[in-house]
């Protein structure tokens, strides 16, 4: 059977049709409503890729409040620090939406990395990527301002897309969580940069005016 995961996560892109029809063998494909905890403390350790929909992974704290730690859609996958033993205990990753999920366990995704080692090495580049993202969002939250966490979050997007116009790739609910705020501080922010003529604002569609001065933008 062919799964709709491995034609659309990066982690495989290099791969020719016979590692796919071998990986397509270690794959078991289903269907899950919003609301589901696909990878938990108590969850056996798998590879998690999305096909369909999208999953948030975040990180309960201590007095339970949940940390944004991103947001995944097709293509993504979640649970590769499971299958190497060091997953962290607070870490939780749940569907937003209704999803089509994959899952390799631990056993045969290691040893499919001992016969395909290709794949260990875009596990690399992809991880690199998402400690990347963890060290930028470490950056927003070490920041007391509110407004310093968002203009720097939105200046990092029109970097990463080398364009003034960029789109929030979340929700702003999310972003407030992703950000360690309330959407209601959010949209006040918002609010003032767009008075400010520093921004324009559609939707979740937002065009940077000036760049400058928004990194110097302060209340």
């Amino acid at each position: 059977m062919t799964h709709s995961c491995t034609a659309v996560v990066p982690l495989f892109k290099n791969l020719n049709d016979e590692a796919r029809a071998a990986i397509d063998a270690l794959t078991h494909e289903r269907q899950v409503e919003k609301g589901t905890v696909l990878i938990s403390p108590d969850t056996a350790a798998h590879l998690l890729v999305v096909a369909h929909g999208k999953l948030k992974t975040y990180q309960l704290a201590t007095n339970g409040k949940e940390q944004l730690l991103r947001v995944d859609g097709v293509g993504d996958y979640e649970g590769e620090a499971g299958l190497l033993n060091i997953a962290n205990p607070n870490v939780y990753t749940e569907t937003l939406t209704a999803a089509t999920v994959c899952t390799i366990s631990a056993t045969d995704f290691q040893q499919l990395l001992l016969k395909q080692p290709q794949i260990s090495l875009q596990l690399l580049t992809e991880n690199a990527r998402k400690m990347q993202a963890l060290e930028k969002q470490a950056g927003y939250l070490g920041n007391d301002s509110i407004n310093v966490r968002l203009t720097h979050y939105l200046l990092d997007l029109r970097t990463a897309a080398g364009q003034d116009t960029v789109t929030v790739p979340m929700a702003w609910t999310q972003l407030a969580d992703y950000l360690g705020t309330t959407p209601e501080t959010v949209s006040r922010t918002l609010k003032r940069l767009a008075e400010e003529k520093l921004i324009e604002r559609s939707g979740k569609q937002v065009k940077i005016l000036n760049a400058e001065d928004m990194e110097d933008f302060a209340w």
